[in-house]
């Protein structure tokens, strides 16, 4: 459950949905460690979906992109293009927001 913006400088309690900007993001489930490497014909792993919530204040200035070695990261929204075509196309995971 959100309980706050996700800017860890900001306190913002998370009320409503219309207000800020709610990021949905898809994350894979961590597989077993061992054992043969997957086959191509094999399901996909599972997908979990995490939710993140900028405040209106926050999200005029910031957005979140996720990295697979960093996590989510705040990125102020001039720089989210460039710091999204900088990331390898592999560690990244759909993040969409509504």
């Amino acid at each position: 459950m959100l309980s706050h913006c996700a800017n860890s400088q900001c306190l913002k309690p998370f009320l409503r949905l219309r207000e800020g900007r709610l990021f949905l993001v898809e994350t894979q489930n961590v597989a077993k460690q061992g054992g043969a490497p997957p086959s191509p014909r094999d399901r996909k792993p599972p997908q979990r979906v995490e939710h993140f919530w900028l405040c209106d204040r926050c999200a005029s200035v910031w957005t979140l992109i996720q990295n697979g070695t960093r996590g989510i990261a705040l990125v102020p929204l001039a720089q989210s293009a460039v710091a999204a075509s900088e990331l390898p196309e592999k560690s990244c995971s759909k993040v969409t927001c509504s």
